[in-house]
């Protein structure tokens, strides 16, 4: 954080307020620093004839400090314009309750009774959480700690260090459901399974915990030893498995390519690192086998980069904008297509539902208003920011939406979401269909047709009946 952005910059006291020192610079005054600053000059102007050189050594210190102050102040000024290539100047209504912060922190650090409940750095990193969360954009703008930070990365550069299972949250019972298992890794070889219910690690109650406070159990160094304990409702039975943590290559893209229509069902988990590049190479695959019509799944895709969503809309859409970026201003600056189309012709269904986020909305959006495809599902979750990521200075890090994403034709996703041209709503004990279950099980297009996944058999349908055609006005389906 630069200096410009430190809350003591913008301390300022109001009318007829005062700064008093903390009770132990009574005794012994600090150097004049900041507001501080006033201060001594005052005393200097009371001070009688008679001191004049303790006037002039008082006066030194003031000039020197002063200087340094200034310094300081437009040593981070110039490299905060630098960084933002704008001047902002806080208003007093900012400068006002931003003191009210570090009032409130010194009120606490000064008097609270119990010192060893005094934790500096959760009182730090909730005081940061309350703030974002007041900003209203949920699961977007948000606190990482150091740890996050890690993991973030981690997951974003599509490696993980782990056992190689995708996690998801039922909304209404809070249970932990394994929605499916990496190829290869620990938890398939083990014997983990989709649908199973996570309920314990290494021991540990999980029953009601995040995915975030799960996730962080089931993570840890290579080559130590997890338990997992899982509630399997196929079977009706409590299992435990036991595996060593590896290091892993987590596929972004998966193919699975339904012969019998020669229809590529293809998956992208989530907008990480080489996202494009590995839908390239699942395109050429699919071609190769003798797809004829594409089912992209973006279901459960919780986004990742900005360019990554760019370059995947740019695939298949030759000239035109993936999304409109509007800043606090209200000004809109387009974000065209890359110029490296690979296909814009072959028939195309979208499936999203409503943990559907990010970039992956950004390219349903753009993939809609550009009539490249057709959305089937519900409705998505309506992350309409993109966010800048602004490091703190113990590793942690704060996630800030500075611009709102609008789809090509203006439409704010915000708390709003992409709306299907098909709706069509997944039952509630159903779980997607992904191309890695189809590939694991070896599933036949009429397999795939009774699995209970309405989404992927209603795309299938529609590609079947609609043969060249890549867009279609709404409909609705129960």
């Amino acid at each position: 954080m630069s200096s410009y952005d430190d809350p003591r910059w913008y301390e300022r006291p109001e009318a007829g307020e005062t700064f008093a020192p903390a009770p132990d610079e009574q005794s012994n005054p600090a150097p004049a620093a900041n507001t501080n600053i006033i201060q001594q000059k005052d005393s200097t102007n009371r001070a009688s004839p008679d001191k004049k050189p303790r006037l002039d050594r008082i006066f030194k210190q003031v000039v020197v400090t002063t200087a340094f102050v200034i310094i300081a102040f437009l040593a981070g000024w110039f490299s905060h314009q630098l960084i933002t290539g704008t001047s902002f100047i806080p208003s007093n209504q900012s400068q006002s309750y931003a003191n009210l912060i570090q009032q409130t922190w010194n009120i606490v650090d000064q008097n609270y009774v119990d010192r060893k409940a005094v934790n500096y750095q959760q009182m730090s990193y909730q005081a940061i959480r309350a703030i974002l969360n007041v900003l209203n954009d949920t699961g977007h703008t948000r606190f990482l700690t150091p740890q996050d930070v890690q993991a973030e990365n981690q997951q974003l550069s599509g490696t993980v260090v782990g056992i190689g299972v995708y996690l998801q949250q039922d909304a209404q019972t809070k249970q932990l459901i394994i929605t499916s298992t990496i190829p290869a890794a620990p938890a398939e070889n083990a014997g983990l399974k989709r649908g199973d219910i996570i309920v314990a690690v290494n021991g540990v109650d999980t029953v009601g915990k995040d995915i975030s406070t799960v996730s962080s159990l089931i993570q840890g160094p290579a080559g130590t030893s997890i338990s997992v304990t899982v509630n399997r409702p196929s079977t009706n039975q409590t299992l435990t498995f036991t595996m060593m943590r590896e290091e892993i290559k987590v596929p972004t893209v998966i193919l699975h390519y339904i012969a019998e229509s020669h229809i590529a069902h293809i998956q992208i988990t989530q907008f990480s690192d080489g996202a494009s590049n590995q839908l390239k190479n699942a395109l050429t695959q699919a071609r190769k086998l003798g797809a004829k019509q594409i089912i992209l799944d973006l279901r459960d895709n919780p986004g990742g980069y900005l360019q990554e969503a760019i370059n995947v809309a740019s695939d298949f859409i030759g000239h035109g904008n993936v999304l409109l970026e509007q800043d606090s201003s209200g000004r809109r600056t387009p974000q065209p297509v890359n110029g490296h189309p690979i296909d814009t012709t072959t028939p195309m269904v979208v499936l999203v539902n409503n943990n559907t986020a990010s970039a992956a909305e950004i390219v349903a959006g753009a993939l809609q208003d550009n009539h490249r495809a057709i959305i089937i599902g519900t409705k998505t979750f309506g992350t309409g920011t993109v966010l800048d990521k602004f490091d703190l200075s113990d590793g942690s890090a704060i996630l800030l939406g500075t611009s709102e994403w609008l789809t090509p034709n203006g439409h704010f996703i915000r708390n709003q979401g992409i709306t299907p041209n098909i709706e069509v709503k997944l039952s509630q004990n159903v779980n997607p269909l992904a191309p890695n279950d189809e590939n694991q099980g070896n599933m036949t297009l009429q397999q795939i047709l009774s699995s209970g996944d309405t989404q992927l058999v209603a795309a299938i349908k529609y590609l079947e009946s609609n043969a060249g055609v890549s867009y279609q006005p709404a409909l609705s389906a129960a």
